[in-house]
């Protein structure tokens, strides 16, 4: 009687190459895997021709998360710059967006938007950057809550805050803060995700009799 001849394929993981990475969940530089998983074809279960590629991924040695291959190319700082870019070309936009939700520029929101970017990108903000930026404004249909979503993903609540202060101190500039100004704040407020809670105290505070002073702007996006 001949005996059975068990064979058929299985996945493989195996992998020693690897190096040094920037790991997202430990946040730092960590040593890395690169593993491979490749179908066999087994012979009594066991191994022995190497077949196709099933798929690859990087392990962190210290939390064992795996990651797709691409997180080798990942550049913290450049990223940290891109972040920081996108940050402020957003926070442009949408103070010159409350300034334009009455449907009046004047000259103190002018000024009260070169003071809060001045702060925010540590330089002097020309006039002309600010009326080229009301221009764009007017010709882009995108609206105010877009470039605060654009935002809200890598904002604290301490960043929310800064961004609904500078934007209240950008629409009562002008010592009137309107029902339309009002209703770009709270959507402000609603696309950053900020409670209303949260929003209503702050607009309480900086509405009290005493002019409060201009918050001070970070470096870079708050989180």
């Amino acid at each position: 009687m001949l005996g059975l001849i068990f064979f058929g394929t299985r996945g493989v993981t195996y992998g020693s190459e690897g190096g040094e990475f920037h790991c997202p969940d430990c946040e730092g530089k960590e040593q890395y895997r690169h593993r491979k998983v490749r179908r066999f074809f087994t012979l009594y279960f066991i191994p022995l021709i190497p077949l196709d590629l099933l798929g690859e991924y990087i392990e962190c040695q210290r939390c064992t998360s795996t990651y797709k291959t691409s997180i080798l190319d990942f550049d913290p700082k450049a990223a940290e710059a891109r972040e920081e870019a996108a940050f402020r070309g957003a926070m442009r936009r949408v103070l010159v967006l409350m300034m334009l939700a009455d449907g009046v520029v004047e000259q103190s929101e002018i000024e009260a938007i070169q003071s809060i970017l001045g702060k925010l990108e540590d330089r002097e903000v020309p006039r002309e950057e600010i009326d080229g930026e009301v221009s764009r404004a007017q010709i882009d249909a995108t609206d105010i809550e877009h470039y605060c979503r654009s935002m809200a993903g890598y904002l604290n609540d301490s960043g929310r805050e800064m961004v609904i202060k500078a934007a209240l101190l950008v629409a009562s500039a002008d010592g009137n803060f309107d029902q339309s100004e009002r209703e770009a704040l709270a959507a402000i407020a609603t696309a950053l995700n900020m409670s209303r809670a949260h929003f209503t105290g702050v607009v309480t505070e900086m509405t009290r009799d005493t002019p409060p002073a201009a918050p001070a702007a970070p470096a870079g996006p708050p989180n």
